[in-house]
């Protein structure tokens, strides 16, 4: 009996304490840009290469410009308030080019979430809420993007952004070999910080997983306390 016990408690702390595994963030310094020109650079957050991408290399991941050429590099302190120093991907016209995102090898992956900066049908303007701006994985399964005007902090020709939103996907992001950004209006698009394969932010446990993992912990104290009172 002792046995089960302490393996089960021996287990309940491992799997406490284990350290979890971490995947790629890709967020447009570091990688390799090739160009229309087939030329190649290492992107940065200072430098910017603007509607002159063909495709571009990071983390294991590959990302194509179908249609069209794209924008990576430090974008919105092209305007008014920056320097921001913040290298992001950027399409315009949108509407016309599709961003599809791939491994390297070919091998599936999780996307976990990403960051939104910008996705209006108005260049350089407020979005009018009726963008429709697409993430859609390989599996079919689509997901209508928010709207987003300019998302620094900033004013652009007299219209301030909005924010970075951070969007969450869902497990109908797990276990794809692809996922394309596509819009039927937007004109201006940017994103930024694609977590592949990442580990779930922190959240404050349920009240039954804390009462579940808090009891195994707590019994595995309470039979040290005990096997040492019966030594005694």
């Amino acid at each position: 009996m002792k046995r089960p016990f302490t393996f089960v408690c021996g287990l309940a702390v491992v799997l406490a304490t284990a350290p979890l595994a971490f995947g790629v963030v890709i967020d447009f310094a570091g990688g390799t840009a090739t160009l229309w020109d087939t030329s190649t650079v290492t992107t940065t957050n200072t430098g910017l290469w603007d509607s002159v991408v063909d495709y571009y290399e990071e983390g294991g991941m590959r990302v194509d410009f179908v249609n069209g050429y794209g924008t990576i590099g430090d974008y919105y302190s092209t305007g008014p308030g920056g320097p921001y120093y913040n290298s992001v991907i950027h399409a315009h016209p949108f509407y016309s080019i599709d961003i599809v995102f791939t491994k390297l090898d070919g091998s599936t992956f999780d996307l976990n979430y990403v960051d939104m900066t910008s996705n209006t049908v108005t260049g350089g303007g407020q979005s009018s809420g009726g963008e429709l701006s697409y993430i859609t994985a390989s599996n079919g399964h689509s997901m209508l993007l928010p709207s987003s005007h300019w998302g620094l902090d900033y004013t652009w020709y007299g219209d301030p952004g909005d924010g970075i939103a951070r969007l969450w996907l869902d497990s109908n992001f797990d276990n794809i070999t692809s996922f394309t950004l596509s819009s039927q209006n937007a004109y201006c698009f940017g994103m930024d910080n694609f977590f592949i394969d990442e580990a779930p932010p922190p959240q404050v446990p349920e009240p039954s997983a804390f009462l579940t993992w808090g009891g195994l912990v707590g019994l595995g104290l309470v039979g040290g306390w005990w096997r040492k009172r019966r030594s005694k």
